[in-house]
């Protein structure tokens, strides 16, 4: 069964917000100040995101990373037809984060060298984008708010 008629078998409308959320995190050395990238390495979340925002039903429909990234001459060297695209959007959210509001990210110091940095980000879309999508995002946490309260479904 698709997300969409799983959502909708609670009883939830077509045009009630369903939020998509990625988190992850790792062990890092803050001291070097680098702390973001490290993270970014280690779990593959920059390609993640890219991924939610450079296919799929994310891109079919529109959203505002790609949107920004166009309007500021970010996507502008990407030779069209090149069947890379998911990594050159990967690419340029691991070189231009600094500059945007694309995810969030935090880190716990354990001491003067080590800690754990957390990568995060959410999107929400109306439950009726997702109606010919047939695997969303899979990996990241879905939560909807069914007529008996929110509703969080991890994949």
């Amino acid at each position: 069964m698709s997300l969409y008629k799983k959502i909708k078998s609670l009883g939830v409308e077509d045009h009630v917000s369903v939020t998509f959320a990625k988190e992850e995190g790792a062990d890092v050395f803050h001291y070097t100040e680098d702390q973001v990238e490290q993270a970014m390495s280690e779990t593959g979340f920059a390609y993640a995101l890219a991924e939610a925002v450079a296919e799929g039903f994310m891109y079919k429909e529109g959203n505002d990373i790609i949107d920004e990234m166009r309007e500021e001459g970010l996507l502008d060297e990407y030779e069209r037809g090149a069947e890379a695209f998911t990594d050159y959007v990967a690419e340029v959210i691991s070189a231009e984060h600094w500059n945007y509001c694309w995810f969030e990210y935090s880190t716990e110091k354990y001491d003067h060298k080590r800690g754990f940095t957390t990568l995060s980000t959410e999107f929400k879309v109306p439950l009726e984008d997702l109606k010919n999508a047939i695997s969303p995002l899979p990996g990241w946490d879905v939560t909807v708010r069914t007529p008996n309260g929110n509703l969080t479904l991890e994949r």
